[in-house]
């Protein structure tokens, strides 16, 4: 239209009018590929958070504390196999580095606990998690605990794969070893009673994470660890888009059945449902105390060449 009336008046020639129009029609391909693509491209972007995130776990932090010299052997975490978990005068700090983030930590978590770890950026959260699932060995003490099979993680925003309901709560499992009635029994557990039926049955596949809210998926998460049944159960902000209600229920039914949770959260109010807080202080120093307590009530301190011996917390 805008070429039109520069051909009909003779100042334009036709093959010039098409030049033009091809070109626009170019242009506005380029362009249309971002518009036509804008929701794969959010989901790549948010799956790269992901791997981001895991990585973040896995590896060690790049730049954490100033190289040491190299030795012929640096001392190694010492990892037993135990019903409960156990931390012996655990000390950690990054590869060829001489930063402590924690210094002779000692604890013992038995069945039914629940410790939530605080601490600032980079106190040492995500090592102390990586050395407890054997990903970080640089350091001394000892840990005890169970075999990995027995671990369970909960992050923040849950991995939903392709695939059906059923699925989605048997993950990372293939096969069934519940029936449709215990999985519908788990689902109203969790406060998603007619999950089930409002999708379309147990075999329904959908885009889970557009057809969830993120408290869905986080209830949802939530019934894979009553499905499977971990001795422990690590959980990263894993409640946060939860309301008190839910959140209490979820963290109560997980202790019920007996498993051991590790959570990190910056919430005040997740502090309710745990047992134990751990505060990381940076520098190696730490706090342990009974969580339902005030500092002053028994609060036990860890700080660089303190006796681990009085440090450690024994549970019956």
């Amino acid at each position: 239209m805008i070429l039109a009336n520069g051909v009909l008046s003779g100042e334009l020639e036709v093959g010039r009018a098409v030049q033009a129009a091809g070109a626009f029609t170019a242009v506005l391909g380029a362009v249309g590929v971002i518009v036509d693509n804008f929701e794969s491209l959010s989901r790549f972007v948010a799956g790269i958070g992901r791997l981001q995130a895991l990585s973040q776990l896995v590896l060690p932090d790049a730049g954490a504390g100033i190289a040491a010299s190299p030795v012929a052997a640096e001392p190694r975490i010492e990892t037993r196999q135990g019903a409960q978990l156990v931390l012996q005068a655990l000390t950690l700090h990054p590869p060829q580095s001489e930063r402590v983030l924690i210094k002779e930590l000692s604890l013992a978590l038995a069945p039914g606990d629940a410790l939530l770890i605080t601490g600032e950026s980079g106190c040492g959260k995500s090592s102390l998690l990586r050395a407890i699932a054997g990903l970080w060995h640089t350091g001394s003490g000892v840990i005890q605990r169970p075999a990995l099979d027995q671990f369970f993680f909960l992050p923040q925003q849950p991995y939903l794969q392709a695939g059906s309901l059923r699925s989605q709560l048997l993950y990372p499992s293939a096969r069934a070893q519940l029936d449709d009635v215990q999985l519908l029994e788990i689902l109203e557990q969790v406060h998603l009673p007619r999950l089930a039926e409002r999708v379309g049955g147990l075999d329904a596949v959908h885009d889970w994470e557009k057809l969830l809210s993120v408290g869905e998926q986080q209830r949802l998460a939530f019934a894979r660890v009553l499905v499977h049944q971990p001795k422990i159960v690590i959980l990263d902000e894993a409640t946060s888009a939860l309301d008190a209600g839910n959140e209490a229920c979820l963290y109560a039914r997980l202790r019920a059945g007996g498993a051991t949770l590790i959570s990190i959260a910056h919430r005040a109010e997740v502090l309710r449902h745990h047992t134990h807080v751990l505060r990381l202080k940076g520098e190696g120093a730490w706090e342990l105390q009974a969580a339902q307590r005030s500092p002053a009530d028994g609060a036990q301190s860890g700080q660089r060449g303190g006796d681990a011996g009085e440090l450690m917390v024994m549970h019956g």
